[in-house]
């Protein structure tokens, strides 16, 4: 017998839970998140131990959820002084590097920024060799001027030596300390998306150290000696040193990992979860108990880049949301009070009506320290100026519209499908939904993203270009799922339980015989 924790690091909350080697939640508990974050998780892992009182000598992994390379993008804090080197030179000198970036973020992360000959066409015919004395040269101007390199070479995906190459020499002039992140190990095929991806991902560098050195610290200070990872954006787990290597595949894991959970929570395999926080209710879909993938280009902290991220659309629905009323209309949000719920709501003897306020007043909600129900409504009636029970029934009708769009936007086509709840504003979902063939609120639902981060898997995915007038597709296709299983082996894999999660052959229009392949593979931790 063995335990596992769960923990999900929100802005205003830090959920864990204590899950049994089956997969059963033993304890969980919610606690206001840190300043310091470190503490927060501490106190949440001390509160599900203390609750089932059990051996910490047992506790084998701890999973860890967290918005902190999401957080420090948004709010750009934290961020290494980025050199950049485009290999490409003379075919992709048209548009330069972060041309894109909003100039806040482009004057923050430095301006050591450089275009090289190299680079290759899309079936590995060369454009430029590469020039050792011209790289050498940009790199002695980085000395003492950065903190990570990003290298992204032209159609590096299908052959990377270059990149590597470059790597290598920029170990020998800048030092083995330097963090170094490569295109090819981070974003798709498009040049200047994967070449914004990788920028932002040697930006997270420092960040992603700093965070797993506090986990590190938190945990041993508990005296636990379990196994840590942390969630990616795919809902799998990352190893320690692979978070430190690519925090940006952190990026929107919150949302992976609630629904993941709701999907087991539910045993739901295909469907939709919304998980409603204090803010913002967010959808995705479900496709065989993992997050479907978005297609379209994602947009972090301004930048836009091509590095998977699951399908999630959010809508200005949660817990604090601030409600108003303009010429008789109900209006939600998007504004929120947030973690400041108990300091300004109306329920809460604050002067701010929140849709909180009606869910207490309806004792659809009981939350300790508020003022009774008729005194709820009372308060509401006086600062809206119409009777209580048409505004609540314009607040429900508000809702109701703004999640049947999301559902909307998320399906696919015209099929009823399930709606899963979860998050701990999940009590604001309507009981019924347009498109929806039912709509399930689960048990332990307002943990679904600690449960979630807690039984996640471990995966390894890679992608290729070839020409199949080159090399044989069938043979490519072996040779690319033997190396990702080999991968994920090294990550700490049990053999028996590896399995496919994609496996795709995509002719690429306009050029003739190339075809992208991928494959993406999971199983679970050795146990």
């Amino acid at each position: 017998m063995y335990y596992k924790i769960g923990v999900d690091v929100g802005g205003t909350n830090t959920d864990a839970v204590l899950v049994s080697h089956d997969n059963k939640i033993l304890s969980k508990t919610k606690q206001t998140t840190t300043l310091d974050i470190g503490s927060g998780i501490a106190h949440a892992i001390e509160k599900v131990i203390a609750e089932d009182n059990i051996e910490k000598e047992k506790i084998r992994y701890i999973m860890l959820g967290t918005t902190h390379c999401t957080n420090a993008l948004v709010e750009r804090k934290e961020l290494n002084k980025v050199g950049a080197i485009r290999i490409g030179l003379p075919a992709s000198s048209a548009i330069p590097t972060m041309a894109d970036f909003p100039d806040d973020l482009k004057e923050l992360l430095g301006k050591q920024i450089y275009m090289v000959h190299g680079g290759y066409e899309f079936d590995g015919r060369l454009i430029s060799p590469l020039k050792e004395d011209e790289v050498k040269e940009c790199l002695l101007k980085m000395k003492g001027e950065v903190e990570s390199l990003a290298i992204t070479g032209v159609f590096s995906k299908t052959l990377p030596d270059q990149e590597l190459q470059v790597a290598s020499w920029a170990r020998e002039i800048l030092g083995d300390r330097i963090r170094i992140s490569c295109s090819h190990q981070v974003g798709g095929l498009g040049l200047l998306e994967r070449e914004n991806a990788t920028i932002l991902n040697a930006a997270l560098q420092g960040v992603a150290t700093k965070m797993v050195n506090a986990f590190k610290k938190t945990v041993n200070d508990l005296g636990l000696s379990s196994q840590l990872f942390i969630g990616q954006n795919d809902g799998t787990l990352m190893s320690l040193k692979h978070v430190q290597d690519f925090p940006v595949l952190t990026i929107s894991s919150g949302p992976t990992n609630s629904i993941r959970g709701a999907g087991a929570l539910s045993k739901v395999d295909n469907g939709i979860v919304i998980d409603v926080g204090g803010t913002t209710s967010d959808g995705g879909v479900l496709i065989n108990y993992f997050p479907r993938e978005s297609t379209q280009a994602a947009q972090i902290g301004g930048v836009l880049t091509n590095f998977r991220m699951p399908d999630v659309v959010a809508v200005g629905i949660g817990g604090g949301t601030i409600v108003r009323f303009e010429k008789g209309e109900c209006v939600l949000g998007p504004d929120s009070v947030g973690y400041m719920l108990k300091e300004k709501a109306i329920s809460f003897n604050g002067n701010i009506i929140t849709l909180s306020d009606f869910f207490i007043a309806e004792n659809q909600l009981i939350i300790e320290g508020t003022r009774g129900c008729e005194e709820i409504k009372n308060k509401i009636f006086q600062m809206v100026g119409i009777p209580y029970s048409v505004i609540l029934e314009k607040v429900r009708n508000t809702i109701q519209l703004k999640i049947e769009k999301l559902v909307d936007k998320l399906k696919t086509d015209a099929k009823d499908i399930p709606v899963v709840a979860c998050g701990g504003g999940a009590f604001l979902l309507p009981r019924e939904i347009t498109g929806a063939s039912e709509v399930i609120f689960t048990e332990h639902m307002e943990v679904a993203n600690a449960y979630g981060a807690c039984i996640a898997q471990i995966s390894s995915e890679e992608e290729l270009l070839i020409n199949t007038l080159q090399k044989d597709e069938k043979q490519a296709l072996q040779e690319l799922l033997s190396n990702t299983k080999k991968q994920l082996l090294d990550n700490g894999a049990s053999e028996n339980s590896i399995h496919i999660l994609t496996k795709e052959s995509i002719p690429l229009a306009y050029l003739p015989g190339t075809v992208k392949l991928k494959v993406k593979l999971c199983g679970d931790l050795i146990v």
